[in-house]
């Protein structure tokens, strides 16, 4: 409910790394109080930066002036020194958070990762969507002649709400996001980005262990999470069960998405908006405590 509280709780989850609300560069005035508020309290930042306000529901657009973009995101980069700077938010997303093609967001990748990199830091994608990531494993098994295998994965994968997304794969959308996905993670690495970020909410460690697997080889690069959560549930096992598969897989970086969003079926928190910890927050500092 505050920045204060919101710093005390990732300290009391025995967190290292900060997501902090996005920066958007048009907004710009030289300061961001939930960056301060984290830094003071000795979390290191994963920075989400974004373009702009967009349209009616507020997707980013690409920016217009790529040496504008550069000179405002260069001092963000001075202010904060973030341990890894990301580039806009879920960009495969165009409804809701980045309008641009492709071709666009590798640009604006590209321009942000020159920025990142003149000055020491690490840059990486927004973070492909969850459900999308699923659906590109399964793609994938399809493509290589395993079709049993690729709705064998659909089915572990997206469960309950997101059940309804597998009918939804041959429609004239479904198939522009898995062209959108798999041009968007086969310019990563040429635009300079570190890392292949995703974003996942899917129980499923395997299914989990699956998709780390095809990002690093579709992507050619190492891969990390800075929004990884719980949807429609609290359990506590789901938080230690997907906590371990990421220390297994080695995954460098991994941000718990601790927030409640759009019930009943939207994220749920680790915590309390007065920073007590849930059942599976108390899960989470457990965790952590017992492994680092």
């Amino acid at each position: 409910s505050t920045n204060q509280i919101k710093t005390q709780t990732a300290q009391k989850l025995g967190a290292i790394y900060y997501r902090p609300i996005s920066i958007f560069l048009d907004k710009w005035t030289g300061t961001c109080a939930e960056c301060d508020v984290a830094m003071s309290g000795g979390l290191r930042l994963v920075l989400t930066i974004r373009n702009n306000n967009g349209g009616p529901q507020n997707p980013t657009t690409p920016p217009s002036d790529l040496n504008s973009f550069k000179q405002i995101l260069g001092q963000i980069v001075d202010k904060y020194k973030p341990e890894v700077l990301v580039i806009e938010n879920e960009e495969n997303s165009a409804a809701l958070f980045y309008t641009g093609t492709p071709q666009q967001y590798l640009q604006e990748l590209k321009a942000g990762c020159e920025v990142a990199h003149q000055k020491g830091i690490k840059c990486t994608n927004g973070g492909l969507v969850s459900s999308l990531v699923a659906v590109l494993v399964s793609e994938n098994y399809k493509a290589n002649g395993d079709a049993k295998k690729a709705d064998e994965y659909l089915n572990r994968a997206l469960v309950g709400a997101k059940q309804a997304m597998i009918s939804q794969i041959n429609s004239a959308k479904g198939k522009e996001q898995i062209t959108k996905g798999k041009e968007l993670l086969a310019g990563y690495k040429s635009a300079g980005a570190d890392f292949a970020n995703f974003h996942w909410y899917i129980a499923d460690v395997q299914a989990l262990d699956e998709a780390v697997s095809y990002l690093r080889t579709a992507s050619g690069l190492p891969v990390m999470t800075n929004e990884v959560g719980q949807q429609a549930n609290t359990d506590s096992n789901q938080v230690t069960n997907v906590m371990q598969k990421i220390v297994n897989l080695g995954l460098p970086y991994a941000v718990w998405f601790s927030m409640d969003t759009n019930p009943p079926n939207g994220a749920r928190a680790l915590n309390e908006t007065n920073g007590s910890l849930r059942p599976n927050g108390e899960a989470y500092a457990q965790f952590i405590k017992s492994n680092f």
